[in-house]
């Protein structure tokens, strides 16, 4: 049997990261032959928690990152030091990382896999000086997208694990639409506006208020749905005073059903500054849903046929009136039973891409 210690160094939370090891734990955990443990530092959900119990996996709690660095890093040791884990699999999305690679290094752990999910870090000085000997410290990387890569890795070679996703969820249900529009609040002849991602600097919801303030001008029957939550709340709390849209943005704070939340929606937006792959953009194309995305994300989340991107140079009037532009030519259903063939067809359906992460494991 294969022991494999997963971490993810943004937090056990209801992220995207988050989601996409939860997605191919769940294929990989039919097999016998993984013992697959969790650590959970930074962020707990205990939700998140319960969901990766019920796949067998163990949870190990440690001392907070950041908070409690040498209590962590001493925790740490001893956590990897009696595992005798056969691979460490961390994600993240900057060098920092270092420190549990080089960790794994000297307990003597021959497979330490990296994975970063972004494009760029909000700490770039950092991420520089520890570029070197992180570098030299893992043995297999992985990439949400090329851009992830070859930003992070350099010269180095990686390999892409897409960001797949489980398909059925998603599929369009015009009963579960009603449902969770009535959960929101939303009238029939209201168009939604939906946005899914943490409330950080890259998700840019700044411009993304503004956008929504200047097409709600153009279309009083409309509404933001803002799913996510982070440390800049109070800034995006800040912009929807600003833009004086208080009483049609809804925030619904972090959620779990996010297959169901999409189904509200009619148009999603995501305006980001950098991404490296981003999962919701994937989900909201499974849904059926028309996306209108920054030219700042990567091309490979072009999957369906849905995808607009848009340069960020262009401004906000910009976007608001190519939002009020987009047209329909196949229904909610047509859209969504295409896209999910795409998908599939792409590799981005967990059931065929997780043997991907099994031959890398073996091939350890």
């Amino acid at each position: 049997m294969t022991r494999i210690l997963v971490e993810n160094l943004n937090g056990l939370d209801l992220g995207g990261i988050t989601t996409h090891i939860f997605n191919y734990i769940s294929v990989l955990q039919r097999n016998s032959d993984y013992k697959i443990d969790i650590v959970v530092t930074v962020q707990e959900n205990n939700d998140v928690i319960d969901k990766f119990k019920s796949l067998g996996c163990g949870i190990i709690h440690l001392p907070h990152r950041q908070k409690q660095l040498f209590r962590y890093i001493m925790a740490l040791c001893r956590i990897m030091y009696k595992g005798s884990y056969d691979i460490v699999h961390i994600h993240g999305n900057s060098a920092t990382a270092v420190l549990e690679l080089q960790i794994a290094k000297w307990l003597g752990i021959k497979a330490r896999i990296i994975h970063n999910h972004s494009s760029c870090c909000q700490h770039k000085i950092l991420n520089k000086l520890l570029l070197p000997g992180y570098r030299r410290s893992f043995t297999q990387a992985i990439a949400c997208s090329i851009e992830a890569g070859e930003w992070l890795y350099g010269e180095t070679q990686f390999t892409i694990l897409r960001n797949a996703i489980k398909v059925e969820p998603f599929i369009f249900n015009v009963d579960k639409r009603k449902t969770m529009r009535c959960v929101f609040g939303f009238k029939d002849d209201e168009y939604v506006v939906g946005h899914i991602g943490i409330f950080m600097e890259a998700k840019n919801h700044s411009f993304l208020i503004e956008v929504f303030a200047k097409y709600h001008a153009l279309q009083p029957k409309s509404k933001l749905l803002l799913v996510g939550d982070g440390e800049l709340r109070h800034l995006v709390e800040a912009a929807i005073d600003k833009n004086k849209v208080n009483d049609c943005v809804i925030l619904a704070g972090l959620r779990s059903d996010i297959p169901d939340v999409l189904q509200a929606m009619d148009i999603f937006l995501f305006p980001s500054i950098y991404e490296g792959m981003p999962l919701s953009v994937v989900e909201a194309q499974a849904s059926g849903l028309p996306c209108i995305i920054s030219d700042a994300v990567t091309k490979m989340v072009n999957i369906g046929e849905d995808v607009i991107q848009l340069p960020l140079s262009k401004g906000a009037d910009y976007w608001a009136e190519y939002l009020g532009n987009v047209k329909y030519e196949l229904s909610r259903q047509e859209r969504c039973e295409r896209n999910i063939k795409l998908i599939t067809k792409a590799g981005y359906n967990i059931e065929t891409e997780a043997e991907n992460l099994m031959r890398i494991y073996k091939n350890l």
